[in-house]
């Protein structure tokens, strides 16, 4: 059985210490998830739910419904990623317990070159408020894509890494990742986006926006 992450509370703990969350939760979604090549971009995203409610209370209880409601996700999409989840066993089910294994941190490990190793140095998760996340005018792929950028700008600081790197670190298109990035700045979620050319030069200058809460 794979090694499980995180807390063990029984079911009433877990819906006592979800009561006392006074903001909504940011979803975190580790390195070796964003960039795994096996996962889908909607699997990503609902692995990364489960490892935010792993880290602070154990396991998640939350319905395909209540998941959909809250990711902006058709329910039966939420079943189809969790059976899958399930069966590369980077989930375990007890009744209505989801708990993420350690799965998630080796999977890719057989299956890439060393050149792949070498070059996966960058160790950044990322974390995607409720204001993103629970868009609905935002694809999945976008808001994983906001969430790069936001682990590096945080509303403040330039991200500028090259799309042919920011494409291998969600393991998505290079046009995805220009298509995705007009749509953030066209909803004003990107406080600045423009590119820098010259000589040799072709760069993209980011910065995100912020959700300040009182």
């Amino acid at each position: 059985m794979k090694k499980i992450i995180g807390k063990n509370l029984d079911i009433s703990e877990f819906e006592e210490e979800l009561e006392t969350l006074k903001r909504p939760l940011a979803i975190e979604i580790p390195f070796e998830i964003l960039s795994n090549k096996e996962l889908s971009l909607n699997e990503k995203l609902i692995l990364g739910l489960d490892f935010s409610f792993g880290k602070k209370l154990g396991f998640n209880i939350m319905s395909n419904l209540e998941i959909g409601k809250l990711l902006k996700m058709h329910p039966n999409i939420v079943g189809n990623c969790r059976i899958n989840l399930l069966k590369k066993q980077y989930l375990i089910k007890d009744g209505r317990k989801y708990f993420l294994t350690e799965h998630y941190k080796t999977a890719q490990k057989s299956t890439i070159s060393d050149v792949e190793k070498s070059e996966n140095k960058d160790q950044r998760n990322i974390k995607l408020p409720f204001e993103i996340y629970a868009d609905n005018r935002l694809k999945t792929g976008e808001k994983l894509l906001w969430g790069e950028y936001n682990s590096i700008s945080k509303g403040e600081i330039v991200y500028f890494a090259k799309r042919e790197y920011t494409a291998k670190r969600l393991n998505v298109s290079i046009e995805s990742i220009s298509n995705w990035t007009k749509f953030l700045f066209e909803k004003e979620l990107l406080r600045e986006y423009h590119l820098v050319t010259g000589y040799c030069t072709h760069q993209r200058k980011i910065i995100t926006c912020r959700f300040d809460r009182e």
